[in-house]
């Protein structure tokens, strides 16, 4: 296979050092320098060559190929996550959002101070775009689109780095198929901005690493900048702090005694305090809005230990990408180039291996010991580690050859393909509000009240203007503003049942789950008690839409129980 550029495709690495050719590839006479060293050697050597060249040499022999190759891996996310950007609803986090930033700066500061503090600069970012151009979906979630793109840049950026053009832009490629890669592309959350500020962190940190000690100080300001970006961004992106911490650590150890490497440490673990102590502010008030996240105790669709298959979009594509590291780094093994499938060894490059693996692994590690203590996992806190995985998967692509390659990423986009399709359907994003607006605005009545059984619910009404907006929230006790929160607060269930007592007709959403006799729930999920029992209402229709129900009560003497949609749910 060549690059790009026409080099061969596996290049050079941004060390100066030659990755391996394939048997034959060298001229006459010659044998790739590190084919002649005992074998006993051979690892320790390539280490030691793949970070210590100075920054002239590593100039010299960086081929950063041609503009197309550079531009394609962001075009193409951009483009992915532009396509029906608009058709998905809302759901319940970006209705969150929009909650939040549709009121006045002032109160959304004060808002701050309560709930979502993790979410404040996204928040505050967003502000100008809504009160400048309005609430539709392409607008809010353009932002995401841009920084899903930005994160592709950057992947194809470390490919070409640590190893050839080739290899950032199959990784680049390969984060752009990737179905999570541009679901939060569509999103107006901050999940797409947190992918996107960890590979830029994680790609000046292989700068700082690779430059001379007279150029070091520049990259590490700018490393150091983008740590404490990620941690104001969201507080779980300093996460990837203990993955950079084994990469660096990685290189310490085998520089171990030299000034350089002790001087790269040093400075490498000031600009991780100096981040967190930047960040410390969010810290805080994280810590004392943790209340918001229980949840998480009661919700196994994005906080069980099976979400870890399907982060990259389906179990089905995670499969096919660990399927074909698998099989790469099986023929860059011994036994792989001895035998009569490997043909073209591969152009595996441990500096790269060494950056994104910690960048994988170490982030979920930690968030799920620390659930051990405290329920606090949730797949969409360590979806900054999928470029790493796709750096992984790129570098894999190329060892697998100039026809094998190509096949491999084309099974990864149809592997996905289905959940492309799915997730930009109106239902896409799970929950579909726009549905469930556009059935209360078609049979409300003058007089119809709403009742959010579960809390997560409550900023539904935020999501569009029509529909939920126009009607009364039954349990609400203090309106949003006032109240310094995204819904506002409840009333108690003596009040809510009184209330509900002299109702003449009630829509009621439940989301999750669907229950013949509806339960109000507190934030963390338990059960306050039935809403409607004993009450003079009684039921008149339901309708399901995807992972949400939505049933009518109307005032009178009948039954309660539903015996459609939610019989089985109950």
């Amino acid at each position: 296979m060549t690059s790009p550029s026409g080099h061969p495709a596996v290049g050079r690495a941004a060390g100066g050092d030659a990755v391996r050719a394939a048997p034959g590839d060298e001229p006459a006479g010659e044998q790739p320098a590190i084919e002649q060293l005992p074998a006993t050697r051979q690892e320790s050597t390539e280490h030691e060559l793949s970070w210590s060249q100075d920054a002239a040499t590593s100039r010299q022999s960086y081929d950063a190929g041609p503009v197309w190759a550079m531009l394609l891996p962001p075009l193409l996310v951009l483009a992915l996550s532009l396509w029906n950007i608009a058709t998905p609803s809302y759901w319940r986090d970006e209705a969150a959002t929009i909650a939040a930033v549709r009121r006045p700066l002032g109160d959304l500061i004060g808002m701050l101070g309560h709930v979502d503090a993790v979410h404040a600069v996204y928040y505050l970012m967003m502000w100008p775009v809504e009160h400048l151009f309005g609430q539709g979906e392409l607008v809010m979630r353009l932002p995401s689109a841009v920084a899903a793109a930005v994160a592709a840049a950057f992947v194809a950026a470390i490919g070409r780095r640590l190893v050839s053009p080739w290899v950032g832009l199959a990784a680049g490629l390969l984060f752009a198929v990737l179905p999570v890669a541009t679901r939060y592309g569509q999103e107006a959350r901050s999940y797409a901005m947190v992918i996107a500020v960890a590979t830029v962190a994680s790609y000046l940190l292989l700068r700082l690493m690779s430059a001379e000690p007279s150029r070091q100080r520049r990259w590490l300001i700018g490393y150091g900048a983008s740590l404490a970006a990620l941690g104001i961004v969201n507080i779980f992106g300093l996460l990837l702090l203990p993955a950079h911490a084994v990469t660096v650590a990685l290189r310490y150890r085998r520089q171990r005694g030299d000034q350089v490497a002790k001087r790269l440490f040093v400075g490498w673990l000031v600009a991780a305090v100096v981040a967190v102590v930047i960040s410390s502010p969010l810290l805080v008030l994280g810590w004392e809005q943790r209340g918001q996240v229980a949840w998480i105790a009661n919700n196994q669709s994005s906080s069980s230990l099976y979400t870890l298959l399907t982060l990259s979009g389906s179990v089905l594509v995670t499969v096919v990408v660990g399927g074909v590291i698998a099989l790469a780094l099986i023929l860059s093994s011994d036994i792989g180039r001895s035998s009569t499938l490997g043909l073209r060894p591969a152009a595996w490059r441990w500096p790269l291996t060494e950056l994104s693996l910690p960048w994988m692994v170490v982030p979920p590690i930690l968030l799920i010991a620390a659930s051990v203590v405290s329920p606090i996992y949730t797949s969409r806190y360590i979806l900054m580690c999928i470029p790493a995985a796709a750096l992984l998967g790129g570098m894999a692509i190329v060892a697998l050859g100039r026809v094998a390659g190509p096949v491999a990423l084309v099974l990864v986009l149809l592997a996905g393909l289905t959940t492309q399709v799915t997730q930009r359907q109106p239902y896409g994003h799970y929950d579909n509000i726009r549905a469930i607006d556009k059935i209360v605005a078609a049979n409300a009545r003058p007089g119809d009240v709403v009742l959010y059984t579960n809390p997560n619910a409550e900023s539904f009404a935020a999501a569009y203007s029509y529909g939920l907006a126009k009607l009364p929230n039954i349990g609400q006790k203090q309106a949003a503003i006032p109240s310094g929160t995204l819904a506002g607060t409840s009333v108690s269930l003596t009040v809510l049942k009184a209330r509900l007592a002299v109702a003449s007709r009630v829509w009621v959403i439940e989301i999750n789950r669907c229950l013949s006799r509806p339960q109000v729930l507190t934030l963390s999920g338990v059960k306050e008690g039935a809403a409607l029992s004993g009450l003079p209402l009684r039921f008149v229709k339901s309708w399901h839409e995807r992972g949400d129900w939505l049933l009518l009560y109307q005032h009178g003497v009948g039954n309660q129980a539903i015996t459609t949609a939610c019989r089985s749910h109950g």
